[in-house]
């Protein structure tokens, strides 16, 4: 198994309505749930206004299994390989 970052990116500022946020602030957490319940979160960052929304650390078989759980992301996301050394 390999990590790989998947990076949620900053768009251009939306503006959402509070039903709107709330239900995209749900669909995230459910989605995070999942990959924890699976056993494929390695950990979590938070952007913090910059081009970076936030970040998953995930473990999958192969770059196009992080790709299928990057689609399943309630927003974009990039998918990087994580080599750093343990």
């Amino acid at each position: 198994m390999s990590r790989y970052l998947l990076v949620l990116p900053r768009d251009a500022p939306v503006a959402l309505s509070a039903e709107a946020l709330g239900a995209l602030t749900g669909r995230l957490a459910c989605w995070v749930a999942a990959l924890r319940r699976w056993r494929l979160l390695c950990g979590v960052a938070l952007g913090s206004g910059g081009p970076v929304r936030g970040a998953v650390l995930v473990t999958a078989t192969d770059l196009a299994a992080a790709h299928r759980l990057a689609a399943s992301c309630p927003l974009p996301a990039v998918v990087l390989s994580w080599d750093a050394d343990e």
